[in-house]
């Protein structure tokens, strides 16, 4: 009777274990594809139009939001990748990578003029595996 009910045990507790692996806390799955085809620029929080306008020798805060070809959205593997963020020329703008946001920025506003932000992708700070497409940058004269 002890090895039946020892066997019964042991099947219920096999059976329940699949259920309760699937309840983890986080019930939010990464998208399996984290190539980006295409992103998203916010600037303080707001989406950002082309071209985006900085000022001379503010600092605003930029987000890149990264999506794959399925239209599903790379933040879930934002802790694993990089986004990356250059200024043509790169007297336009000068950038920090924000700590611990491996897609965010401070921005500051450099020379007044017009150019091009390159926004690259990839496993390491470099963020050089994928490069998208440039978006168009005018830093205008500050106050």
């Amino acid at each position: 009777m002890t090895n039946l009910r020892s066997t019964l045990l042991r099947l219920a507790v096999s059976a329940a274990l699949p259920f309760a692996a699937a309840c983890g806390g986080d019930e939010t799955q990464a998208p399996e594809d984290h190539t980006p085809v295409a992103y998203t620029v916010f600037v303080d929080g707001i989406e950002a139009p082309e071209p985006v306008t900085l000022t001379a020798g503010e600092t605003v805060r930029v987000r890149l939001e990264f999506v794959n070809a399925a239209g599903e959205n790379l933040d879930d593997v934002e802790a694993s990748h990089f986004g990356g963020l250059a200024f043509e020329p790169a007297s336009l703008a000068t950038v920090a990578r924000v700590a611990d946001h491996n897609y965010q920025f401070d921005v500051t506003g450099g020379t007044p003029g017009s150019g091009v932000a390159q926004v690259g992708y990839g496993h390491e700070e470099a963020a050089d595996e994928h490069t998208l497409e440039p978006f168009d940058v005018t830093v205008a004269a500050g106050p």
